[in-house]
C-alpha cells in the first residue's frame, strides 16, 4: 500500500509538472495570437499535431500522402533543371 501512495505522488507530481510546461509553451508561443492573425495556419498546425499524436504517422493514408507530395514537389524541380540543362545547350550551340 505504501508502495502505491508513492507511485501515485510521483504520477501526480509528473501530471503537474506536465500541465505546467504546456501552460508555458501556450504563454510563449501565444496561440491566441496567433489565432488571430493566422485561423487557418493554426488550424492545420492542430491538425497536423493531432494526426500525429494521433498515430495516424505510420499508416498507409500517410504513406499515400508522402508519396503524392513528392512527386508533386519533384516534377516541377526536374522540369525547371531540364529546361535549364536545353537552355544551356541551345546557347553553347550557338557559338559554333
Amino acid at each position: 500500500m505504501a508502495e502505491m501512495n508513492q507511485t501515485d505522488r510521483s504520477v501526480g507530481d509528473i501530471a503537474s509538472e506536465l500541465g505546467d510546461a504546456a501552460v508555458e509553451l501556450y504563454e510563449r508561443l501565444d496561440v491566441a495570437r496567433q489565432l488571430q492573425e493566422h485561423p487557418y495556419r493554426t488550424l492545420a498546425v492542430a491538425a497536423g499535431v493531432g494526426y500525429v499524436l494521433g498515430g495516424g504517422l505510420f499508416t498507409p493514408l500517410t504513406g499515400a500522402l508522402v508519396r503524392v507530395g513528392s512527386r508533386a514537389m519533384l516534377l516541377p524541380l526536374l522540369q525547371s533543371a531540364l529546361t535549364n540543362m536545353a537552355e544551356a545547350e541551345d546557347e553553347s550551340q550557338q557559338f559554333f
